[in-house]
């Protein structure tokens, strides 16, 4: 450098300096040879850096000085313009300044104002600068080398006193804000430190009482353990958070020391005193009345020596004597008074609710009323399981279910909440008034014993909660007078309602009618207000999705369907003699039809709204009135409002007035009045509310006599009040639909006389509230329906489909005249726009439908076609979404303008639910850019957008897998979808996403993002993405409230871009959730992303795990965080998948502290090393850091080389830690019991179940220990958690102890048994404990029974294979019996695998006992003998209630047929019974069959296996006997028996109902001689077991006619054949006609399974079957051929492919050691291939060709391109001759090969 460059570097520098720092230059350079008066004269940093360039300490060469200010003065900004010049050292020696000069400049750095006026004080001067007081302290000598360390502690030693007077004057102040009572507490306390009490007393604050304490030498400025210690014993908690900003750190731990015993006695006595206590005790010792607060009290009880320490536990016992005698009394005056509250209430809501069947239809008057109980008709319910979040239009309809049903559900589950949704009318509340009814006049039981309350939610307004309303059902002041309870009524209800939840049942109706601002029953269904209670509420569907999430069960009412309809109408018209009418009614409704779509006749309209209970008797009404309906809506509710007004005429009885027959005669004051209330209404339904409240009402009409003409007649009724103080006049419909109607006739009138304005109009045109107002509008105006149309005469989109919809509600007659109207004023570009879609509805309407085309006219008006359409393709859009993507045509853009026309229709049928829809887009995406450029022109013609708020493109493929999106189809989609807020792209790239962001921002697009709440850009290659367009994008996307760009091949480069870009702009991004995990960040700097959460400040959640970073870039991240001031929160970052191996213990804290409150040590690749560094760091470095986490998982870890004292310190630093997994970590027992050592002796205690140590081996622990470590270890959750389960936290689930799992031993059981006798430990929480595989023989039954004492919760022991004998349980047994331990029903004891054959008859019935309700003979190594004596003891005993008994393979050729017999006497319960391979006698089984059918004894058995017993003697009558003892068969095993034909000679011929097992499911006789089987023992074979599904009769020496007979059985009996499997192998059939046997199978139905295996089947098998499946064109629904061990070879391609082509339902076809070569594997790809072409097998998924010789390249072949979605999901090819063991995966399908 030379010197110009110098002389320019020190200018710029002079100019990035401060007039602050240079006066801190001239400190720095005091020591260097320059003139000190010409430094403190120095005006600038350039006059300074000159004074240094004459001693020749700033050269151009040397520049050294400026490296060191920089370093020493932190001015690190200065280093960017020095590397403009010259070179920066990455490390800076200081040897230019002396050790003082650096600590002057530190301490001048450091001084807070505060301090500089402490020091000016001090030493009598008057500074504000640091600097200048320095230079003062130096030149007076006051700062110099030697006396820096005394300056330095004068000035600590004064700010410690100030300090120390803060924080006392500061604990004072928080001590008398909280209450001025704890400064007398803080008397009482210290009245043993004080030596002087007057002066304590006079003590006036808390601050009083501290410096006496600093007299009496307890409170120093160095010492303040006293004041821990009076936290502690005071537990003023909330004094840490100011000592802690004093004086740091607070310790955790606080031993109390300073106060005696019996002093922290009286503290808790007197914080223990309730003011009743107090008034008691003043009492009692006649304490003065100036004494009488609870401080003084205890001084003036001291000073009388009644609370000395010798007489103290005297009067706490006299204390708490008084206080129990008092508490009995207490609770069995509050045990009457909720008795006399519970009866009380009880009789008063049974009289209010007993009249609620009593209804008054609207349009009757109030003298007449109906008994809803007479004509009640059960709803059609439907029960909704499953997801409830799905959209309406494709949620499950639900299954059928009943209201006794539903009741039953609700009395079975505890706290069921219950959700009720159906449209208005349906009987919502006529169905919960009806439950209301019949609880008070106890009809049903269903909630007997329960309090019943019946709220309407609407009256549920602001602050106003469940209680509330409940209570307001309730007169106070008749409450006060019967209970003769004198509180406050409201306040003890209130109390009761609270306490007693587990009494109500609460009946909200109207959840759609809840306030804003209201309550919202919500807390009830999640169980955080009245837990307890059960719950239905009724509401009408929409915004239910949150109900319907927590709710038991969610029933729609669909209110009546066609057989309701007919039972309430003839219910009605019996209950009043009107039988014929009600006659005529039915058949005028075509009810008596079998065709459904016959129901309703010429009256559809009429019809469809009787499935409202409430329209149904309106409908009834006119019925009778007139003996005819309306066929149009609003003629029909034409026909209701005079049938209203003339009932309201007639009230009077007056026969003068004239019937008003006909609307328009309605007289002119009723129609004003009516008009009125259609204007009322009609700005309610605007937010959909219904009710009318008069006062509003008169306020709008100004006339009393009009309001009463509006409300009276019968519109609507008046509701009762919610309180006997509410004096509201509250009025409601008896449906939305008459409100719909009057607000229609309202708008009707003021359309037809031109008085509405334009902005009502618009109103009137797109409120989602007011479709069936503009239906009922459009009908009343008629003719004039035109002046509402024309309204939709503009050209857009939606105003076209509105047009469509609404114009099918102008009347026949009057379309013609209206359409004429519409033209007239139709503007020339709607005009033209027409007559271009006027060719596309006309082939939407003639798809697949030629008729249609003939019958339509060239010149039909396209708004007539518009809403045909709309009226054809209303129940099936997706039939019009199959037509669009069908649209041909040879120019593309006229099927893209056909394109757009339809999806006019498409999205306003679908709505927000069009983008289910993937099929169209998956079309958009192939499409070219121009065409999607006319397709985005198109739609802007006319406005269009799609209407969805959510899309995603995660899952669409074309059809050659994956082909990527191109920018502008995804421009296209976000220009036209103006509600867009959640995005998933997926098949895009970077450079894609880069050209879209550049394209919308800058065509000024950025309302097409807006909107965006949610970017999934996930699995994508990004790594071309531009950083520019990530800004871009964040700066249109202000409501973002997240972005997943995870696993997108993203680099540190883009991040780096994204925060320059920031910085440059001085953006903030205001996005709470950032991930961008699986991402490659190795060149990433920490920094980067530090400065990235800076500017981010809303963020709560960046997730960078999995993004291999190193530790340097976590040290970067957190110190750059530190330099800037930000604080990273809890679980801010998730950096779980990133490989920490190399961090240290300080840094490994930080990331602890990161992590949040649960820490996994794999989650970061860490190793023990980084445990004992961490552990190191924090026990012996500093020492006061705690650990946050409160759930640590180091499973897996070797920590056989880890110290007890380092485990012990663990939880030392872990204050919070609740769980520690340290499963698999080679730890032994004895380490662990040092480490329970150490934590005793260094007073931490362990919470219960924070350890868990599976998987290690802690056989050496000592019984001590052992006993403690049980109450330690996390026992495992062994229940599976539903989801209703996962709601209630309420539910216990089993906690489960495997005695294995920590290789404990038999003498590790014995020996903590044994310490436990002998003292009395805490007990264990086990509910359930595993001690199988241990020896046991050892245990005695005194110490079995201390194992059960310690065990309080246990439900399960589970003790097998642990040698117990007979004589070993009837020893355990006998000692329970003793301590009154009842094993059966309180504890299952599982015994299995022991040896239990010395058992006496006795106990083995205990054992069967607690056994459950199955038992395995076998498992206990139990015989004959044990049987025949357990049936004779058992005999004479209770019944057993097993239901499974497993005799399998014990040797019964002894046993006698009356001890069976007997033991099916003793089992009535019992349903399966296992004799296989028993050596049973056939003549043994013959008589206990005759036995049971002489004494008319029915065996409940369903299965019954026998398999293996010789009965070749059985009699041809067994089955015969067996039908009629055991009639509930579903399965019987006779395999292997020895049985021949015989046994079937006699079975009743089908002509006989007498004999049958109807409920035989499957049957198994393989393996016996049925050589002489014919076709009639068949036949009456299947009558015998009409049911029978599977038929199992292998080996069997079958002969060939009756396999050939096989398939048809008994059809030409007409019996109905069920099999659904038979199963034939083993059998030589290779003499079969196959051709015979499958033209027979095709009249089986229900056949699904065949096995043909090891068959010896001819080689002209498969030709003889594929020739009968081609020349019938046979379709079978069989899924799984069995095939294997038949000679199969030489297969055909074209007779493989007939042969599937006529199974599309094949799922499995086994074809192992078939003799299959290369050539037939050929044969079979082949025939696969074209099989898939054709898409013929829908669900095939398993081909085995199992021991088949196949060469490799064959098998090969079947991984071509051209076959992977053709080959089954699984093909297995294991022992084929091939070389190479490996699996192949292919596309969709895995090949196993060996």
């Amino acid at each position: 450098m030379d010197k110009p460059d110098l002389l320019e570097l020190l200018v710029e520098l002079c100019e990035n300096i401060a007039k602050k720092d240079v006066e801190m230059l001239r400190v720095l350079y005091r020591d260097f040879p320059v003139s000190i008066t010409q430094l403190e004269g120095a005006e600038s940093a350039f006059d300074i850096f000159q004074l240094l360039e004459a001693p020749g300490l700033l050269t151009p060469t040397n520049i050294n000085i400026l490296f060191q200010t920089i370093e020493i003065t932190g001015l690190a900004h200065l280093k960017m313009i020095i590397e403009r010049y010259a070179t920066y050292p990455v490390t800076v020696e200081i040897d230019m300044f002396s050790k003082f000069r650096q600590d002057v400049i530190d301490l001048g750095k450091g001084l807070s104002v505060e301090e500089i006026q402490k020091i000016c004080q001090i030493y009598g001067c008057s500074f504000r600068l640091p600097w200048k007081l320095i230079q003062h302290l130096e030149n007076s000598s006051v700062l110099t080398k030697e006396t820096l360390p005394s300056f330095l502690d004068t000035l600590k030693s004064s700010q410690a006193t100030e300090d120390f007077n803060k924080l006392l004057s500061d604990l004072s102040e928080a001590i008398e804000n909280k209450s001025k009572e704890y400064v007398s507490m803080l008397k009482v306390l210290c009245a043993d430190h004080v030596n002087v009490q007057a002066d304590l007393w006079k003590a006036k604050t808390a601050f009083d009482v501290f410096k006496l304490l600093e007299e009496a030498g307890y409170l120093k400025t160095t010492d303040i353990s006293i004041l821990h210690e009076m936290i502690v014993v005071t537990g003023l908690d909330h004094l840490k958070e100011i000592i802690e900003r004093y004086m740091q750190p607070y310790p955790d731990q606080v031993s109390v020391i300073h106060f005696s015993a019996h002093r922290q006695n009286i503290m808790r006595l007197g914080k223990s005193l309730s003011n009743k206590r107090l008034r008691r005790i003043c009492c009692e010792y006649e304490v003065p009345s100036n004494h009488r607060s609870r401080w003084k009290m205890i001084k003036y009880l001291q000073e009388n020596d009644r609370l000395s320490e010798e007489n103290i536990s005297m009067f706490l016992d006299k204390l708490k004597q008084n206080e129990e005698s008092e508490s009995v009394t207490l609770v069995k005056f509050r045990r009457n008074q909720d008795q006399t509250i519970r009866d009380y209430l009880s009789s008063w809501m049974r009289r209010l609710y007993k009249d609620e069947n009593k209804m008054t239809p609207a349009i009757w008057h109030k003298g007449h009323t109906v008994d809803v109980t007479s004509l009640f008709t059960d709803l059609n319910l439907r029960q909704v399981d499953g997801d409830m979040v799905k959209p309406i239009s494709i949620q499950e309809e639900g299954r059928p279910t009943t209201l006794k049903e539903v009741l039953g559900l609700v009395k079975s589950t505890e706290a069921c909440k219950l959700l009720i949704t159906g449209k208005g009318g349906m009987g919502k509340t006529t169905l919960l008034k009806y439950l209301a009814h019949n609880w008070a006049t106890g009809v049903d039981s269903t909630f007997s014993d329960k309090l019943l309350f019946l709220i309407n939610v609407r009256d549920l307004h602001a602050r106003k909660t469940i209680v509330d309303a409940a209570v307001q059902t309730i007169m106070p002041e008749t409450f006060r007078q019967n209970t003769k309870i004198q509180e406050d009524p409201v306040k003890v209800l209130e109390t009761f309602i609270t306490d007693h939840d587990n009494e109500l049942v609460l009946l909200l109706d109207g959840l759609d009618e809840l306030e804003e601002g209201a309550t919202s029953p919500i807390f009830l269904f999640k169980n955080l207000e009245l837990r307890k209670s059960s719950v239905i509420l009724t509401s009408r569907p929409g915004n239910t999705a949150k109900f319907e999430q927590c709710c038991k069960a969610h029933i729609e009412v669909k209110g009546f369907n066609a057989a309701s309809i007919h039972e309430f109408i003839g219910k009605y018209y019996k209950s009043c003699n009107k039988v014929d009418l009600g006659q005529q009614l039915v058949r005028k409704f075509n009810l008596d039809s079998i065709c459904t779509h016959m129901r309703g006749g010429s009256n559809k309209e009429a019809f469809e709204l009787c499935s409202s209970p409430f329209l149904l008797l309106k409908i009834r009404t006119i019925w009778e009135e007139k003996q005819q309906l309306p066929a149009d809506l609003s003629d029909l509710f034409k026909d209701l409002i005079c049938c209203i007004l003339n009932q309201y005429r007639n009230k009077s009885g007056s026969e003068a007035l004239e019937c008003i027959d006909e609307f328009d005669r309605i007289p002119e004051n009723q129609r004003v009045a009516i008009l009125a209330l259609g204007k009322y209404t009609y700005e309610g339904l605007k937010t959909n509310k219904l009710t009318i409240d008069r006062f509003l009402l008169k306020e709008m009409v100004k006339d009393d006599e009009l309001v009463k003409l509006a409300l009276e007649p019968g519109f609507v009724y008046k509701e009762n009040p919610v309180a006997h103080d509410d004096l509201k006049q509250i009025y409601t419909p008896p449906h939305k639909l008459i409100s719909e109607a009057v607000a229609g006739f309202y708008l009707s009138v003021q359309i037809d006389n031109e008085t509405l304005d334009a902005d009502e109009f618009q109103i009137l045109r797109s409120n989602e509230y007011l479709h069936m107002t503009r239906i009922f509008s459009i009908e009343f105006l008629g003719v004039n329906a035109g002046k509402l149309l024309k309204n939709w005469l503009t050209n857009e989109a939606a105003n076209y489909f509105s047009l469509a919809q609404y114009f099918r509600y102008v009347k026949e007659k009057y379309k013609k005249d209206v359409l004429n109207n519409l033209d007239k004023i139709m503007s020339p570009p709607m005009r033209r726009k027409c007559s271009e879609m006027h060719e596309t509805f006309r082939m939407v309407l003639c798809f697949q439908n030629e008729d249609e085309q003939q019958n339509l006219g060239k010149n039909e008006h396209l708004l007539q076609m518009m809403s045909n359409c709309f009226v054809k393709y209303e129940s099936k859009p997706e039939k019009l979404v199959q037509l669009m993507l069908s649209r041909k045509s040879t120019e593309t853009i006229n099927v893209l303008t056909s394109l757009v026309h339809i999806l006019i229709m498409i999205d306003g049928l679908y709505g927000s639910h069009f983008c289910i829809h993937k099929s169209y887009f998956e079309y958009l995406a192939q499409l070219s850019d121009d065409d999607i450029n006319v397709l985005t022109k198109k739609m802007e013609e006319i406005k269009f957008t799609y209407s969805s708020d959510k899309f995603s493109f995660d899952k669409f493929k074309a059809p050659n897998q994956k082909k990527l999106l191109s920018s502008k189809f995804v421009s296209h989609v976000l220009k036209s979808s103006s509600n867009l807020r959640f995005m998933t792209l997926n098949c895009v790239k970077g450079c894609t996403l880069n050209a879209v962001f550049s394209d919308l921002i800058l065509n000024n697009d950025k309302e097409s993002f807006f909107k965006l709440e949610y970017i999934c850009f996930r699995n994508n290659d990004l790594s071309d993405f531009d950083g520019l367009s990530l800004v871009i994008l964040f700066q249109a996307t202000p409501k973002l409230r997240e972005l997943d760009m995870s696993d997108c091949n993203l680099s540190g480069r883009i991040v780096n871009t994204v925060v320059n870009e920031l910085q440059s702009r001085q953006l903030k991004l205001f996005l709470p959730s950032l991930i961008v995990s699986h991402n490659y960040f190795e060149d990433a700097d920490g920094a980067s992303f530090a400065t990235l959460i800076r500017f981010a400040p809303e963020l709560k959640y960046l997730d960078i795990g999995s993004c291999s970073l190193t530790t340097k870039f976590l040290s970067n991240l957190l110190d750059e965080c530190d330099r800037n001031g930000v604080l990273l929160s809890d679980h801010l970052l998730n950096l779980t998948g990133n490989k920490f191996v190399d961090i240290n213990g300080a840094s490994l804290v930080k990331l602890v502290k990161l992590s949040g409150q649960s820490f996994k040590w794999n989650d970061y690749s860490l190793s023990v090393a980084n445990f004992e560094s961490i552990l190191s760091y924090v026990c012996e470095i500093d020492c006061r850091v705690k650990l946050p986490w409160t759930k640590l998982n180091i499973s897996g870890l070797d920590l056989s080389s880890t110290t007890a004292e380092a485990l012990a310190c663990l939880f030392e630093i872990s204050p919070h830690l609740c769980k520690l997994s340290m499963d698999n970590c080679n730890l032994s027992g004895s380490v662990v019991s040092d480490v329970l050592d150490k934590c005793e002796s260094n007073g931490v205690v362990l919470k219960e179940n924070i350890l868990s140590l599976k998987g290690n081996n802690l056989s050496d622990i000592d019984d001590m220990s052992l006993s403690a470590l049980l109450n330690l270890i996390c026992l495992s959750d062994n229940t599976r958690k539903g989801r209703r389960d996962r709601m209630d936290s309420s539910i216990d689930h089993e906690t489960f102890l495997q005695w294995s799992d920590y290789s404990f031993s038999t003498s590790n059981l014995t020996g903590m048994i044994n310490v436990s006798m002998l003292g009395s430990d805490d007990p264990f929480s086990w509910r359930r404990l595993d001690l199988s595989g241990n020896n046991l023989v050892s245990i005695t039954g005194n110490m079995f029974v201390t194992l059960l004492k310690l065990s309080p919760h246990l439900n399960y022991l589970k003790m097998n294979s642990c040698s117990l004998s007979g004589k070993c349980i009837k020893n355990i047994l006998d000692e329970c019996e003793k301590n009154g331990i009842k094993l059966n029903g309180n504890i299952r004891l599982s015994l299995k695998s022991n040896d239990l054959s010395d058992i006496d008859d006795v106990t083995l019935v205990e054992v069967v006992g607690f056994s459950g309700k199955s038992f395995e003979w076998s498992e206990y190594s139990l015989s004959f003998t044990n049987l025949r004596d357990f049936v004779s003891r058992v005999h004479d005993m209770d019944k057993l209630m097993w239901q499974n008994l497993d005799l399998n393979d014990v040797d019964l050729s002894l046993l006698e047929a009356k001890s069976l017999f007997d033991l099916f006497e003793v089992s009535p319960k019992l349903k399966v019974f296992n004799m296989n391979r028993c050596h049973l006698q056939s003549n043994v089984l013959a008589d206990v069959l005759n036995r049971l059918k002489e004494s008319n004894m029915i065996l409940q058995l369903t299965d019954l296996f026998l398999k293996g017993n010789d009965f070749h003697g059985l009699g041809s009558d067994t089955f015969s006997t067996l039908t009629q003892c055991i009639p509930d068969l579903e399965k019987l095993d006779m395999s292997d028996c020895k049985l021949t034909c015989s046994i079937m000679k006699d079975l009743p011929m089908s002509s006989s109902n007498k004999i049958q097992l109807k409920s035989l499911q499957a049957i198994n006789l393989s393996g016996n001689n049925f050589k002489e089987l014919t076709k009639a023992v068949i036949t009456t074979f299947s009558n015998c077991f009409p049911a029978l599904e599977h038929l199992i009769i292998r080996s069997c020496n079958l002969p060939v006619g009756i396999v050939q007979y096989l398939p048809e059985m008994a059809s030409k009996m007409n019996i109905p054949l069920t099999l659904t499997s038979i199963d034939i192998g083993g059998n030589d059939l290779s003499k079969v006609k196959w051709a015979i046997f499958a033209s027979r199978i095709s009249k089986s139905t229900q056949l699904k399974i065949v096995k043909l295996d090891s068959c010896h089947l001819p080689s002209t098998f498969l030709c003889d079957i594929e020739r009968v499946f081609s020349r019938r064109e046979l379709k079978l629904r069989l899924t799984d051929i069995f095939l294997h061990h038949n000679d199969l070879s030489n297969l055909k391609k074209d007779v493989v492919v007939s042969i599937l082509s006529a199974l599309p339902s094949l799922m499995r076809l086994y074809l192992d050691n078939c003799n299959l070569k290369s050539k037939d594997l050929l044969a079979l790809i082949e025939a696969f291939s074209e099989i898939g072409s054709r898409r013929l097998l829908r669900v095939f998924n398993t081909l085995r060709l199992h021991n088949n010789a196949l060469l490799f390249k064959c098998v090969y072949s079947l991984c071509a391109p051209s076959l992977l979605s053709f080959i089954p999901q699984l093909v297995i090819l294991s022992s084929c001759g091939l070389n190479d063991g490996i699996n192949y995966y292919c596309g969709y399908g895995q090949l196993m090969a060996g």
